[in-house]
């Protein structure tokens, strides 16, 4: 591969990676959290931009499919969530836990909509590799993983029901003749902050060891389980310092503050794009592999 060719290719997995930033950043400007902008509008943009986006996606894994490493479905089950997290980020806004969310209530159901539709994903990509056990996995190993996977989908299947349902709840709350502003502590109790903890911790162990395999049996290049070890590592220490906090009530110091940004469901849904970008830019044959751990 040529020098020009290396920096074309890494210019455009740049590209690639920021995507769901740049993209949101054009979708944002039609946020229905923005006055004058309607929830009808954003979501009809929104699904232009995912329509062009999958047509484009489609012509180039098939234009190139010789060159790509086989099979592309995985990478493309995985570009899809960054599709996911370009709704989020077009969304621009924070959720909304205030009374004013009665105003609106649709605006954080499309929030977790889109999650959800990103949780489906995920899910298919998984059951994909274990019906092909694409990651050559032993027999022992696989069934790790497999748990993993399932305490995961559970947690995140139930932490998005549960958060949709957010408008409805402090809605009854007020009704009964509660504050709004003591709401968010009852509904988002100790017991969900440390069940969401537990989750995100095995999904960073998840992503981790999905990544470093990948990388292992060829199917990713160097720079992914590199920037992926990274973030799964601050990930998990974000969801022990959240399972401390809300199972002990051990305050996090304000210097890793930062780690909030680990606890949002959005970054592990990045991480698992990201690892779908690799895919479907892995160009260099696929070598074999011996069955190991």
């Amino acid at each position: 591969m040529t020098i020009l060719k290396i920096v074309i290719k890494t210019l455009g997995i740049i590209l690639l990676i920021l995507f769901p930033f740049l993209g949101g950043a054009l979708l944002g400007k039609h946020s229905p959290y923005t006055e004058g902008n309607s929830m009808t509008k954003f979501v009809l943009i929104y699904s232009l931009f995912v329509l062009v986006l999958a047509l484009v996606l489609f012509y180039m894994t098939n234009k190139f499919k010789e060159s790509l490493v086989q099979p592309v479905l995985p990478g493309i089950l995985l570009f899809f969530i960054g599709c996911v997290m370009l709704g989020i980020a077009g969304l621009a806004a924070p959720p909304d836990l205030t009374i004013k969310i009665l105003e609106h209530p649709e605006r954080e159901h499309c929030r977790y909509i889109v999650l959800f539709i990103g949780a489906i994903f995920f899910g298919l990509y998984f059951i994909n590799l274990f019906i092909n056990n694409s990651l050559q996995l032993k027999r022992t190993y696989k069934w790790v993983i497999i748990g993993i996977f399932a305490l995961v989908m559970v947690e995140l299947l139930w932490e998005f029901s549960h958060h949709y349902l957010y408008p409805e709840g402090l809605k009854e709350w007020v009704d009964k003749g509660n504050k709004a502003e003591e709401f968010n502590k009852t509904y988002d109790d100790w017991k969900v902050i440390t069940t969401g903890a537990i989750g995100r911790f095995f999904i960073y162990l998840l992503l981790l060891l999905l990544s470093l395999r990948l990388y292992k049996i060829r199917r990713i290049a160097i720079w992914n389980p590199i920037l992926n070890t990274f973030l799964c590592l601050l990930g998990i220490i974000s969801s022990i310092a959240f399972f401390l906090y809300g199972a002990f009530n051990m305050e996090i110091p304000k210097e890793l503050g930062f780690l909030m940004l680990f606890f949002i469901p959005g970054l592990p849904f990045l991480i698992m794009y990201w690892i779908g970008v690799a895919l479907l830019t892995k160009t260099s044959k696929l070598k074999t592999v011996p069955l190991t751990l």
